[in-house]
């Protein structure tokens, strides 16, 4: 058996020993010297000029003099000299100079407190972080203050948050009994944006600002408080005839509906027998473009659509889906205006996207149009417009001789072919007219 304690070397009594007192007061003075180690200070190579009994300093390297070849040791002052203690790993000390503890890492001493807490890999607060939350904190308030410059400080206090790349996402989630409620941030993009969920699974984006011009979009809409209606705003449509002429007509027509005869079909293309097309629009300048006209054939049963964008002759129409005309054949009857089975009353179905995408550079479904119109014709003939062709709807937008008035006109029909709503179209005609034109003025988004 060893005459000393494995870890702090303290003597043993051996049996059979003279004088076991002095064996006893050693260890003791060896415990008094250990135990609850605090030195003065550890950056001295050299003795001090005094020391009183039981003074401790950790000796800082070079060592010289007394201390010499004692770098890292404890120095201790007993009986008039100087005693030495070799640390090992783990040993802690409290430096009066320093008012923080030291840590033995079996090499030398160290720093040890809230300063040393550099590069942890987790940290948990009141509760056990992990790989996916490294840092985690369970608690019921957190307080967040600036360093006042009363306290050395610049009176300011800044979070910064960062992502690698536009296409990460850097943001606040909000949650309910651990199911997401509420997001915002920077989601997906570099556009600061806010994201509402009834169930944390699906959402619903509520506010958007966008980064390069600071304009606030609200794709949730606004509300009434009261009624929970939808609140709307007016987006205007600058420009004129071939940006905002949804409806243009110069050829001379009764009303609606009108027929021609298909001559020839290929590709996106349908060929009339005769130069009709002025009967479904005025497309060259006005309408191509702006707008979109749904025509039907008639000729099957049910009848079958497609939708127009463009009459590049006077006998041609142009379709936006080759695939809805590819069954279409020479002799064939093509109609403009709504069956009555499609769409209640007797009006033309317009698709304004191709306006929204070149005014706003995307369509969406507006709830209305502000418009203004003109017909030439008879007394009595008026072009009006209806959100959905259902009897008592219709706002005539203009009459013979009363000039152009500006008409508004709700839109609650999701268009079949964009992500606009349709716009309806009557004319009543007593015999025949020239000319008729419908512009918008703004949207109601």
């Amino acid at each position: 058996m060893s005459d000393q304690s494995p870890n702090l070397d303290l003597p043993y009594i051996l049996p059979s020993q003279a004088q076991k007192h002095v064996t006893h007061n050693e260890a003791v003075r060896l415990l008094d010297s250990l135990v609850q180690l605090a030195v003065l200070d550890r950056d001295r190579t050299s003795p001090p000029g005094s020391s009183e009994e039981g003074d401790r300093h950790v000796v800082a390297a070079p060592a010289e003099g007394e201390w010499s070849g004692q770098a890292g040791a404890v120095a201790v002052r007993q009986d008039g000299g100087w005693s030495f203690l070799e640390p090992r790993p783990g040993w802690l000390a409290w430096v009066v100079a320093e008012d923080g503890f030291v840590v033995h890492d079996g090499e030398e001493w160290r720093a040890w407190g809230v300063d040393d807490l550099q590069d942890v890999p987790l940290l948990g607060l009141g509760t056990v972080a992990d790989a996916t939350n490294p840092f985690a904190a369970k608690l019921n308030k957190a307080l967040w203050t600036a360093r006042y410059a009363s306290e050395g400080g610049d009176g300011d206090l800044r979070y910064t948050l960062n992502k690698e790349a536009p296409a990460g996402v850097l943001s606040m989630l909000m949650q309910s009994d651990w199911s997401g409620r509420a997001e915002l941030g920077l989601i997906g993009d570099d556009d600061f944006g806010v994201k509402v969920s009834p169930d944390g699974a699906t959402w619903h984006e509520a506010l958007k600002a966008d980064r390069a011009s600071g304009a606030v979009s609200l794709p949730g809409g606004l509300m009434h408080a009261a009624s929970g209606a939808p609140l709307h705003g007016l987006v205007f449509t600058p420009g004129g005839d071939g940006q905002v002429s949804i409806w243009r007509i110069d050829a001379a027509h009764a009303q609606n509906p009108r027929v021609a005869t298909v001559s020839s079909v290929a590709g996106d293309t349908i060929t009339l027998t005769a130069a009709d097309a002025g009967q479904f629009g005025r497309w060259t300048g006005f309408m191509a473009g702006v707008s979109l006209l749904r025509v039907w054939n008639v000729s099957k049963a049910p009848a079958q659509s497609a939708w127009v964008r463009a009459s590049a002759t006077g006998s041609t129409l142009q379709v936006t889906d080759a695939s809805d005309i590819a069954g279409w054949s020479n002799g064939e009857t093509v109609q403009i205006g709504d069956p009555t089975a499609a769409t209640p009353g007797r009006v033309i179905a317009l698709d304004i996207s191709p306006m929204m995408t070149a005014l706003f550079g995307a369509p969406f479904r507006q709830s209305g149009l502000v418009v203004k119109a003109a017909i030439s014709g008879s007394a009595g003939d008026a072009v009006g417009l209806t959100p959905s062709g259902v009897g008592g709807s219709f706002v005539n937008a203009s009459r013979h001789g009363s000039g152009d008035g500006v008409t508004i006109v709700p839109c609650s029909e999701a268009s079949p072919v964009s992500g606009s709503n349709l716009v309806f179209l009557r004319e009543d005609i007593a015999t025949t007219a020239t000319v008729e034109i419908v512009s918008t003025v703004a949207l109601i988004a």
